[in-house]
């Protein structure tokens, strides 16, 4: 698989197996994305973000407020 720059990214293993991941980088420093900032801190409306994060209407909006989103 090949994730964009800067895009959040999961990969799960569904099966009963072991699995094996290879990581490669563009760069020698990749950068750090933090997830709550990722989520929370942006204008993404927060019907979406209650679909990925399984959280309420209530508790996504007092997230965005506390860590300065909109939407």
């Amino acid at each position: 698989m090949v994730f964009p720059q800067g895009l959040l990214h999961y990969q799960y293993n569904a099966g009963t197996g072991a699995a094996v991941g290879l990581v490669a980088f563009s760069s020698p420093n990749p950068g750090l994305q933090i997830t709550d900032f990722a989520l929370f801190a942006n204008n993404l409306p927060s019907a979406v973000v209650e679909k990925v994060t399984f959280l309420d209407d209530a508790q996504v909006k007092k997230l965005k407020s506390v860590l300065g989103g909109s939407g």
